[in-house]
């Protein structure tokens, strides 16, 4: 080729690229007003972002660029439609309308209720009548949030007034050759990215869990990724916890069920994130549990050694926890009753204190399980009492559980703790008993990739641990003197910087065998109180005798109904690890990887 050709195909490029990027430039500021008010939960993403390239402020703007890819798609191809049309003017002021209008509705949710476009929103909305409707704007119209939203807006208003007036003079400099390119490049890499993005996260999916997993691993905030997945979270919670709600109400009031027990008490702790490898019971250098080794060392706790999560996210896992369905044999969650509604029906007490009830409600994960686990049939039907405050602390939560308990012959007490969930310095109290350790006392912390930050963030995990060694002491010390037993495990595991670069956890479906072994390894604890150690001797000696078999969270129930004697058509002692006649089954995580297959990989 000479010389001259190439000048040629240069100017064809740059030619080419100026037209691609001419839209966007000739309507730049209706592009920009898309992109800011279509993405309601940028200053959230902001704040998400931060924790992860807090050494690269360059990442937070990639971040905030790739939330904004999906809207920019919308964006480009609305300025592309606008510049064609003949009553450009008129149609502008419609699309500005509509935007704006969305933007207050955006903001009036976030100032006065920090949520956005979740699930509850828009069932509420759903289920809203013109009465009600009057009656909450009159009461919210003059908040303060409402306030700040409206002054927020006018000033979007006036901004958006303001750009449109200089829009020619700044379109005319943005057509040279330079800013054309550069906002050419820009759209396109944005245009790509959002493509990818919005084939992952705007598409339909087959089940709640894969929109989860979804969500989890492609987060985005914009209104359409959002309203997307509320309604298609919504649809899949219709079908599935109406039939989860319907058997647990029917398992809660008939059946033939029967008790031997005529005083006992069955306590469950769900812990959080909570990496057992991290845990000075299963091997870790520091001493983070230090009062469940004194337990353990007396004889009344066990310490199960191959437990696990069959996936690593809360709701998915909490909800095949509660139900008694097998995953191996393919059932469903909720192709199963819940076992506290087969308690129910035996004649227990049920009591619930969550302190995630009002955590991160506005993500998938948490209207996904609060909708069926506080759905107000199970509230009333399953439970006896469930608690209506959230505390800082794990402790406190306990602690209030004690104050209000009411006697009864046969207690189910459900404890789910805030745990190890992130960020962890917010999970312990910062006082000089908890702020043990320092960062050089950790094991492994001269790894290549931990730097200072780094090995904070383990150090806080370790106190964590440790408190939450303190909460479970104290739950033991409340039945030390009574009939009863307490089962203690996680939803899921967590990787904390174990053995890569890298923290919480990865729902990339290419696992690896370490990744399993930190994310669906989990603890699991039984202990015995004296009473009931010689009240049910062989209970307890079976329970000793299983440390070491198998098991996999999904066969939680089995456990605790024969711990609590509840016989049931229900229960299956091949699943009960605990049992003589139990025969385990193959460990599917993720619904079809082979978990000891993985984990025993080299």
């Amino acid at each position: 080729m000479s010389m001259s050709g190439k000048p040629k195909i240069i100017d064809r490029i740059l030619k080419a690229l100026k037209a691609f990027a001419r839209p966007v430039v000739q309507e730049w500021p209706l592009w920009c007003t898309m992109l800011i008010t279509l993405v309601p939960s940028l200053w959230q993403s902001w704040e998400y972002h931060l924790r992860w390239f807090h050494e690269l402020p360059l990442g937070v703007v990639l971040s905030t660029l790739s939330s904004m890819s999906v809207v920019a798609v919308v964006a480009t191809l609305v300025v592309w439609l606008v510049s064609k049309l003949h009553h450009r003017k008129l149609v502008k002021t419609l699309i500005y309308i509509v935007l704006i209008a969305q933007w207050l509705v955006a903001l009036f949710l976030w100032r006065n209720f920090s949520t956005s476009y979740t699930p509850q929103v828009l069932q509420l909305l759903a289920e809203t009548n013109r009465g009600e409707s009057t009656e909450f704007l009159s009461t919210w119209i003059t908040a303060h949030g409402t306030m700040r939203s409206l002054l927020l807006v006018g000033l979007t208003l006036f901004t958006v007034l303001l750009c449109e007036f200089f829009r020619n003079r700044v379109a005319r400099w943005l057509s040279h050759a330079v800013p054309s390119v550069l906002i050419a490049i820009l759209v396109g890499a944005m245009l790509l990215q959002g493509l990818w993005l919005g084939h992952k996260l705007v598409r339909p999916f087959d089940s709640l869990y894969e929109l989860e997993m979804a969500e989890a691993r492609y987060h985005s905030s914009d209104v359409f990724s959002m309203l997307h997945a509320s309604i298609m979270t919504l649809n899949f919670q219709q079908r599935e916890n109406t039939a989860a709600i319907d058997l647990a109400i029917k398992a809660a009031t008939t059946g033939k069920v029967r008790c031997d027990a005529d005083s006992i008490e069955v306590v469950l702790v769900i812990g959080e994130s909570y990496n057992k490898w991290h845990s000075s019971l299963y091997g870790y250098a520091l001493d983070t549990s230090p009062l469940m080794a004194a337990e353990r060392d007396k004889g009344l706790l066990t310490v199960f050694t191959d437990a696990i999560a069959p996936y690593n996210l809360t709701s998915v896992t909490i909800k095949n926890m509660m139900s008694l369905n097998s995953l191996a044999a393919g059932e469903p969650w909720h192709s199963k009753p819940m076992w506290p509604a087969v308690m129910r029906r035996a004649g227990w007490q049920v009591d619930v204190w969550d302190n995630q009830r009002d955590f991160m409600v506005n993500e998938t994960f948490s209207a996904s399980l609060n909708s069926f686990l506080f759905a107000p049939e199970i509230v009333e039907r399953v439970y006896h009492a469930v608690n209506d405050t959230a505390y800082e602390f794990d402790g406190d939560l306990v602690k209030d559980y004690f104050d209000h308990c009411r006697p009864a012959a046969r207690r189910m007490v459900i404890f789910h703790l805030m745990g190890q969930h992130t960020s962890y310095d917010a999970r312990y109290p910062h006082t000089r008993e908890w702020e043990v350790w320092t960062t050089g006392d950790l094991p492994g912390a001269n790894a290549s990739y931990l730097d200072a930050h780094r090995r904070g963030i383990m150090l806080d995990y370790a106190r964590a641990t440790r408190y939450n060694d303190y909460v479970l002491a104290s739950i033991l010390e409340h039945y030390r003197d009574r009939d009863a037993v307490v089962v203690m495990l996680s939803d899921h595991g967590e990787e904390v910087f174990d053995y890569r670069d890298f923290m919480e956890r990865d729902h990339n479906p290419q696992k690896s065998p370490q990744m399993v072994r930190y994310e669906n390894g989990i603890p699991l604890l039984v202990w015995c109180s004296p009473v009931y150690r010689q009240r049910h001797p062989d209970r307890a000696a079976a329970v000793a005798a299983a440390a070491h078999r198998p098991f996999m969270s999904d066969a939680l129930g089995q456990m605790l109904l024969w711990l609590g004697m509840v016989e049931s058509p229900w229960c299956d002692s091949t699943r009960n690890v605990l049992h003589d006649g139990y025969r385990p089954a193959k460990r599917l995580i993720y619904d079809k990887i082979d978990y000891d297959s993985l984990a025993n990989q080299r």
